[in-house]
């Protein structure tokens, strides 16, 4: 009889560690009516449907999580195109939350969870603030008008960052920090967006690798440190070796005709990495158009890298935009030797080298910046 009941607990145990791991999330939303919720998982930098359900006649609602894995992972209630609450799911988590006619929520049942919705209305915040000053400074009356908003965004930018950093060294072993080393602004403005930022992300991935070291978002963390060491490390070679000149390219332009980038040494050269399927880098070509127009005879040059594998449709854009520059492309995309050598992460890139053969500029994507910078060597 002792024999048969230790056999089936061992039967039992065998199960119970073949489960799919699951979590709980109910509550209320005041003035839904009979709205659908739909419960959304964060991967990555996207997101996916995970169930859908409709609220009940007195705003209750119940989801039953299947978790991907063991470990914590981002959750998001939307009505709509309207995110409501999120949460942070570990197996066994019984969340709930409860929506408020204002729009504010609140969570029990997860510690992390409660974190998640203390930082994200800090950034919430943020965000709409920065977005008030951006249109402020595109409606800005006069030159002054101007420069307030710009300071005022500055001043935003850099308190928000400052809160960031306190939230993530306050909670290193907090998953939500992760979240948090991750948010942007918009896609051009992260938070932590200076290469110096790596130390930031170096010592969060060590702190949660102690506590979910199997986590995608450790992973992530992991590489982006890879990624940000690399770019240091490229920065900290150009500032060291001003003197020395810029890598050499030689690539075909339309005609299939090689242009070698050293021609032309004496000149202020703006390198420009793009690729024609994004329409923001053919608008940002216009951009510059009249810029390169007045500045060209006073010895400004672009030399223009396309990185599409398509270069039928790329010489078609270089000929229908009446591009006067030097436009060129070896048809290799991404595995061109010129992303190597400029160390090319994100596209548009651009580089501003000085008649000496000295890069003096990276990454300027306001045109009145990049002419400033550009005169500044003509």
């Amino acid at each position: 009889m002792k024999r048969s009941f230790l056999l089936a607990a061992v039967i039992l145990v065998a199960v119970s560690c073949g489960k799919t791991p699951t979590a709980r999330i109910s509550g209320t939303v005041e003035s839904l009516g009979d709205s659908c919720l739909v419960l959304q998982r964060l991967n990555f930098n996207t997101l996916e449907g995970v169930d859908t359900v409709k609220l009940a006649a007195d705003g209750s609602f119940d989801f039953k999580v299947k978790l991907p894995t063991k470990t914590p992972e981002f959750y998001y209630l939307y009505d709509g195109a309207s995110q409501i609450a999120a949460a942070v799911l570990l197996p066994g988590d019984n969340v709930k939350i409860k929506v408020s006619k204002d729009g504010n929520y609140e969570v029990e049942g997860s510690g992390e969870s409660a974190l998640l919705r203390e930082i994200n209305q800090k950034f919430m915040k943020a965000n709409l603030e920065l977005n008030q000053l951006a249109d402020e400074a595109v409606n800005a009356s006069d030159e002054a008008a101007l420069k307030d908003a710009n300071v005022k965004m500055s001043r935003a930018y850099v308190q928000y960052k400052r809160e960031a950093l306190a939230y993530i060294m306050g909670h290193q072993k907090s998953i939500t920090s992760a979240a948090v080393a991750f948010q942007k602004f918009h896609e051009q403005l992260p938070v932590f967006n200076e290469l110096t930022d790596v130390i930031v992300f170096k010592q969060l991935c060590d702190s949660l690798q102690t506590v979910y070291p199997d986590s995608r978002y450790v992973t992530a963390l992991r590489d982006e440190v890879t990624r940000r060491e690399s770019d240091f490390k490229l920065s900290q070679k150009i500032e060291q070796v001003q003197s020395i000149s810029f890598p050499e390219l030689n690539l075909p332009d339309i005609n299939g005709k090689d242009c070698i980038l050293s021609s032309l040494t004496g000149k202020v050269i703006i390198l420009s990495f793009w690729s024609v399927s994004q329409n923001d880098h053919k608008m940002f070509n216009q951009e510059i158009l009249d810029m390169y127009n007045r500045l060209h005879a006073s010895g400004l040059e672009i030399y223009q890298v396309s990185l599409d594998i398509d270069k039928p449709t790329w010489a078609a854009a270089v000929n229908n935009q009446k591009l006067p520059w030097i436009s060129v492309n070896d048809g290799l995309g991404t595995a061109s030797p010129a992303v190597a050598a400029y160390n090319v992460t994100k596209l548009p890139t651009m580089y501003v080298i000085n008649r000496q053969g000295d890069i003096v500029g990276k990454d300027v994507y306001s045109v009145a910046s990049l002419e400033a910078l550009v005169k500044r060597y003509l």
